[in-house]
């Protein structure tokens, strides 16, 4: 459902508001298939698929027959002991998956105020502040029969909705975008425009609410389970961790020649004013001797020098 009003505070300035509602249900999900015997691979389990897990199948890491809890500290200091579930040893599986429509539901609530001050009287200016909330608004027991908490899923109601660039692998394994605020705003001031020596300048200045950080530990399951690796969510909330909320600045200078039917506009441009070296990902897998560090930057200042020729 989307909402959208503007009005023209002058002839050539104008305001309006965007609301956004949007509810998403039947969510594909998959469910693992377990087989009543700790061998997956016998004549009986082989001439079928196995069945649909149920809640009792599981148990919970230290408890006899499971694993020893995966442990230790956050970034921050703070303690933590990893909620991993395992398959009972009389049970097993070959890791295939009952695929189905679910029951787990997401809301997404956002507004924008956006403006737009066309050039007149020598400036311009437009851009737009966002806020948004975008979370799993129903997750049943139905949709965890497995109730380990994993890397970018929504194991709780109102945990924020993750969209994984890379979900833990490739160069933007890292980055799990969600932001609850973000802004920009552009504009452009003539000086002196009825002088020969006259030029433009324009700032541009956008920013948002640094990203989640979902650490995790890489945990390899039982050999009933088939000896996978799996992917534990070590946090209370996949947004417990925030990278640092990001402001960038970039400028423009440029100057406008004309001559006859062609024109030349001379600019020079500053990406990141400011020099600022925000943090834009981490390594958030966790274990000994690694984790935290950065893994990328925002780009450092930049200058361009250019020409745009033009003709009538």
């Amino acid at each position: 459902m989307l909402l959208g009003i503007e009005h023209a505070l002058l002839p050539e300035f104008v305001v309006g508001l965007d609301l956004t509602y949007r509810h998403q249900f039947d969510i594909l999900e998959s469910q693992r298939l377990v087989f009543d015997t700790d061998n997956p691979f016998s004549d009986a389990a082989l001439a079928s698929t196995g069945r649909v897990n149920r809640p009792g199948d599981y148990i919970h890491c230290g408890t006899a027959g499971a694993p020893t809890c995966p442990s230790g500290n956050l970034p921050n200091g703070q303690a933590y002991t990893a909620d991993l579930w395992v398959l009972r040893p009389d049970l097993s599986t070959r890791n295939g998956g009952f695929l189905q429509n679910g029951d787990t539901e997401q809301e997404y609530k956002g507004a924008s105020l956006v403006f737009n001050k066309r050039l007149a009287n020598r400036w311009m200016l437009r851009g737009n502040v966002t806020y948004s909330d975008w979370t799993y608004s129903k997750v049943p027991a139905s949709s965890r029969i497995d109730p380990t908490p994993l890397l970018g899923n929504g194991n709780r109601e109102g945990d924020v909705v993750l969209q994984g660039s890379g979900t833990a692998s490739g160069s933007k394994g890292g980055v799990y975008i969600n932001s609850k605020w973000a802004y920009s705003v552009n504009g452009l001031y003539q000086i002196a425009p009825d002088r020969p020596w006259g030029f433009n300048v324009a700032l541009n200045v956008n920013g948002r609410e640094g990203y989640p950080v979902p650490y995790y530990r890489r945990v390899t399951l039982p050999g009933n389970m088939q000896s996978v690796p799996e992917f534990v969510s070590v946090t209370s909330r996949p947004d417990s961790f925030r990278l640092d909320n990001i402001n960038i600045v970039d400028a423009r200078v440029e100057k406008e020649f004309n001559f006859s039917d062609v024109g030349l506009t001379l600019g020079v441009d500053c990406f990141n004013v400011f020099n600022e070296a925000y943090v834009q990902q981490r390594q958030h897998r966790l274990s000994t001797g690694t984790g935290n560090f950065v893994t990328e930057i925002t780009s450092p200042r930049i200058f361009r020098v250019g020409a745009r020729i033009s003709f009538r």
